[in-house]
């Protein structure tokens, strides 16, 4: 029962990975597509090494909106280039909340979030893999 139980469980967090992944995806074209364009400057950038070969870029990013200065901490899921401190760039903000930006790249200010669906997909993994290898082992936890 265990087993299965596992399965299911993995299975679940793959499936809410994937679908956490599409509304945060969501969420940053939106973001582009009605955001207030503003030019923002790169602050500091950081390089994070999760695996041998899936890195993720982190950059703290400083803008103004309507006089009031913010400073804040983007990331993105897909490492698709890097920046450095003193570069320019196109920030989109939202209207409402102007502490809520991303950019046409995909880095957006939810940078916890942004990682969630990666780390959820992972867990899923393990757990399937841990429900196999129990099968095939005919050993479950607890058993010695």
């Amino acid at each position: 029962m265990r087993i299965i139980v596992a399965a299911l469980f993995g299975t679940v967090l793959i499936c809410g990975a994937v679908l956490l992944d599409a509304r945060l995806n969501a969420t940053v074209e939106q973001r582009v597509s009605e955001g207030t364009a503003v030019i923002g400057r790169v602050v500091q950038a950081n390089r994070l090494w999760l695996s041998r070969s899936y890195s993720v870029t982190r950059m703290i990013v400083a803008y103004t909106v309507d006089g009031v200065a913010y400073q804040e901490r983007f990331s993105s899921e897909l490492d698709q280039g890097r920046r450095h401190a003193g570069e320019e760039l196109t920030v989109y903000v939202d209207r409402n909340d102007p502490s809520k930006a991303a950019t046409a790249e995909g880095y957006a200010t939810e940078d916890l979030l942004l990682q969630l669906p990666d780390l959820l997909g992972v867990a899923g993994g393990l757990a399937i893999v841990a429900a196999l290898v129990w099968i095939k082992t005919g050993r479950h936890p607890g058993s010695r």
